[in-house]
């Protein structure tokens, strides 16, 4: 079932919609007393941080190469304390975006903490005053629009080659920020009808500049979908009954359909007073995940059923005859995940069980679906692809990967892998680093599969100090060609992107 958005039957969604106007009520009970934090994610970077870090000229270890030109842009949630507020879970930090400029074999770095309307009302009020997504608190403000919690802090879009570029939330809308200075602009309006709807922290771009993206609504069985041209205008956008919407964080395109994955993850419409949005959902251990294909000639949908899992993010898919084939990492339980992400000492709990990469195959003429786990691929998340094939058939993955020589205190990964026709290769940071997301940026736009490098950062706890690494994507298992050494720690973030350079 399928409907033409309109202005109505937007609003109709969002009203019926956990999120984000479930976060916009004040919570009943106290917050209780401060508690100490976990340091990786919050410590170095709320002590002496005042909105910009800049350096030039950064060091580097080994030899950058001199045909990669461009930019990496990282987002993730930086600030954890305002005054006497602190937030409770790594995802509720305003955002900071971090460009790492790369030309000539030299390298510098900017990174600024964006300048959302929530951030510029919170800062002159000396605390925080909204809600978040993991933290409530008892004297919070009802916010106007969900727009007032934008935090603009998972990802990053990047369009017209570069020239435009957005921060993303997922619970509200884009935000253009300046490629060069990282100001923060306003946000943006796809469509009088979607003004301050949800927009993806995961948009997909096709080969031919295509951007497809949605948005989802807790507890309002919606998702909202877009199509964009290459050239930034909405070209159609419809609303679409979609059955375990609650959370839906990432999807997949092929070149004839949008694939969601929608996990039994469950939202509580009347939660407890004074809880956060985090803890208001629950895990149906029976249920299954729901594979939501629609197609994009007239956004009709089918379901298939998959074996219960939860999801964070998806690799990538494409149609091989009439079945869909596509990856994603499966966590055992989101519900256990969310909480296990809380960076409270006194507050965090266990994850729910190792995660592991499956590929899935859904047979468009059986309905038949089925999936399976890829072996050596346990403890992994955050699968990046080569995104010039988007929707058409790859060969090569990158992942990150948790070792068993990690703390168990520690959160995070402390391997980058390629996978590429189920041969593995690795690289073990080893000692006291986090790694990140990695990454693919090919040599050149006609490059083969692996013809390029793998960029990604690292962070150094007992140093607090983050490194920008770039390995030959061919030879991963060899370490890094070059390591860039920061003078100072950045925060723990999400997703970034690279954008090479104008020639």
């Amino acid at each position: 079932m399928t409907q033409q958005l309109s202005r109505r039957a937007l609003l109709q969604g969002i009203a019926a919609a956990g999120l984000p106007l479930s976060l916009l009520t004040r919570a009943a009970t106290p917050q209780g007393a401060m508690a100490s934090s976990y340091a990786p994610y919050d410590g170095p970077f709320n002590a002496r941080f005042s909105g910009e870090l800049q350096a030039q000229s950064l060091p580097i270890e080994g030899r950058l190469p001199t045909e990669l030109r461009g930019t990496l842009y990282r987002n993730g949630p930086a600030r954890m304390r305002l005054g006497t507020t602190e937030y409770r879970h790594w995802f509720d930090g305003d955002g900071m975006v971090q460009a790492f400029a790369l030309a000539d074999g030299r390298a510098r770095h900017r990174g600024v903490l964006l300048r959302t309307p929530k951030l510029v009302e919170e800062e002159a009020a000396g605390r925080f005053l909204y809600p978040a997504f993991g933290t409530n608190f008892p004297d919070a403000h009802d916010a106007r629009t969900p727009d007032s919690l934008n935090t603009a802090n998972i990802n990053l879009l990047a369009m017209k080659g570069g020239r435009e570029l957005y921060a993303l939330w997922e619970g509200g809308s884009a935000l253009q920020i300046d490629p060069q200075t990282l100001a923060a602009g306003g946000f943006k309006t796809w469509s009088p009808e979607t003004a301050g709807a949800p927009f993806s922290a995961h948009p997909r771009i096709s080969p031919d500049g295509t951007v497809w993206s949605f948005g989802y609504m807790a507890g309002s069985g919606k998702l909202v979908v877009y199509e964009i041209t290459p050239d930034g205008q909405l070209r159609r956008q419809s609303l679409l009954a979609a059955p375990q919407a609650d959370m839906v964080h990432d999807f997949a395109v092929t070149t004839r359909h949008l694939v969601f994955l929608l996990m039994p993850l469950q939202y509580d419409r009347e939660p407890k007073a004074g809880t956060s949005f985090a803890d208001r959902f629950d895990w149906n251990a029976q249920a299954p995940m729901i594979a939501l294909v629609v197609d994009k000639s007239d956004f009709s949908t089918r379901r298939f059923e998959l074996p219960n899992g939860g999801v964070f993010h998806l690799g990538n898919a494409w149609e091989d005859g009439g079945t869909i084939r596509l990856s994603y990492v499966r966590h055992p339980n989101l519900a256990q995940t969310l909480r296990s992400l809380r960076i409270l000492q006194d507050t965090r709990e266990a994850s729910a069980g190792p995660t592991a990469l499956v590929e899935v195959q859904l047979d468009l003429a059986s309905g038949r679906a089925s999936q399976q786990k890829v072996d050596g691929m346990d403890n992994v998340e955050f699968p990046r692809f080569d995104t010039r094939r988007t929707g058409e058939k790859t060969a090569m993955s990158v992942l990150m990967q948790r070792s068993a020589a990690m703390p168990p205190a520690v959160r995070g990964f402390d391997t980058v892998l390629k996978l590429r026709e189920g041969r593995i290769q690795r690289h073990v940071y080893g000692g006291n680093w986090i790694a990140e997301e990695h990454l693919f940026v090919p040599r050149s736009a006609s490059a083969r599969p692996d013809d390029g490098w793998i960029l990604g950062t690292a962070y150094d706890w007992a140093k607090e100090r983050t490194a920008l690494s770039v390995f030959d994507a061919g030879n991963v298992a060899a370490g890094p060609l070059a390591r860039i050494h920061l003078p100072y720690g950045l925060p723990l973030g999400l997703h970034g992107q690279f954008v090479q350079a104008l020639s």
